[in-house]
């Protein structure tokens, strides 16, 4: 499988995006808050587009986020969207959805996902490291 891994570095308003297949790591973790979502989330939507056909094996998917506005909760709901395809050709996913017990906003936005997406979403509770 020559799939090249997504990796974008995240900045002070963009989250880390690693797709990265081979190693079996998907994971979207940090804030996200771009001047222009369209330009941080594209990549991601076309990386999906290009290779997800290509992947045989389960996926187990990570959302970390610590911030999303409301045009980041957009592009994310349509990446679940891509992913939510994948998973009803009859392909393995599993999506876990990380916040803090203190972050109502990030939870309730998974709660969101989960109740209109379907695929699996599991929503993981985690204490603040501060």
């Amino acid at each position: 499988m020559n799939i090249e891994p997504l990796i974008i570095e995240a900045t002070a308003k963009t989250p880390k995006i690693v797709f990265d297949p081979v190693a079996n790591f998907f994971e979207i973790s940090g804030r996200s808050l771009p001047e222009n979502v369209v330009k941080t989330y594209n990549p991601v939507l076309k990386w999906i587009d290009a290779y997800i056909d290509k992947i045989t094996t389960p996926i187990e998917i990570n959302f970390r986020m610590d911030y999303l506005n409301s045009a980041s909760a957009k592009m994310v709901s349509l990446i679940l969207t891509k992913f939510e395809e994948f998973y009803q050709s009859g392909n393995k996913i599993q999506v876990n959805w990380y916040y803090f017990f203190d972050d109502d906003d990030i939870q309730s936005e998974g709660e969101i996902y989960a109740m209109l997406k379907k695929l699996p979403i599991k929503l993981i509770g985690i204490k603040d490291e501060d």
